[in-house]
């Protein structure tokens, strides 16, 4: 078999291995197979995907669909971004205008993803805190008990969503300079990657109960 590609763009990527991260973590949590390595294992899987991010971020690329389920496992545990059926290439703008009509993943959107289909790198760094809230609760989705539309509903009020139980202040610290309402303003992958890169200061309050931050407050790192 011979094949050709003129002016074209190739993105290779890895088919399933294991599982996926969603199904990983629900079977931790209905399972009860906690850890005292739990805390470090949630912290190398929130690691390998911010790493992937960042990457695709500097390769100009937005995922648009980012969440646990299209994470993908090896048999090692190192966490693949998967499923690139919504990623675009940004070229040379700052923000992909999309006009598809399609399901969307609400739960993990941006707000302007959501109210004006403008997707960027800060589009994805708010869906990369879904992710954390998903890592974090060991396999919960976002928003469990609200509706679609109720998420929509409420994007005016600056909702922002509770940690969950037990998580490290730092972490949650993340989640929310993730979701800030102003693009702008939202922490970097970068960022993120420095700050998820320093294991003692982020783990230090695993057992604290998950105290709480308020929306709109950042890390400033």
């Amino acid at each position: 078999m011979v094949a050709m590609l003129v002016n074209t763009q190739s993105l290779i990527v890895l088919e399933l291995a294991l599982t996926d991260l969603h199904r990983y973590l629900r079977g931790i949590r209905f399972s009860q197979q906690y850890t005292s390595y739990l805390p470090r294992q949630l912290l190398q899987f929130s690691l390998d995907v911010v790493s992937g991010m960042q990457y695709l971020s500097d390769k100009r690329f937005v995922h648009r669909d980012l969440a646990a389920r299209n994470i993908l496992l090896d048999f090692s545990l190192v966490c693949k971004i998967g499923d690139f059926g919504m990623a675009r290439n940004l070229m040379d703008d700052s923000y992909y205008k999309s006009t598809e009509i399609r399901p969307l993943p609400v739960k993990w959107m941006a707000p302007e993803a959501l109210l004006y289909r403008q997707y960027s790198s800060a589009s994805d760094v708010w869906s990369f805190g879904m992710v954390l809230y998903e890592i974090w609760s060991v396999g919960r989705k976002p928003y469990e008990q609200l509706t679609n539309q109720q998420v929509i509903d409420n994007l005016n009020s600056k909702m922002c969503h509770p940690p969950p139980p037990g998580c490290p202040r730092a972490i949650y610290s993340l989640m929310v300079s993730s979701w800030h309402p102003e693009p702008r303003q939202r922490s970097t992958f970068q960022q993120l990657y420095q700050s998820l890169s320093q294991p003692e200061e982020l783990l230090l309050s695993w057992s604290g109960g998950g105290g709480g931050v308020r929306a709109g407050q950042t890390t400033g790192s």
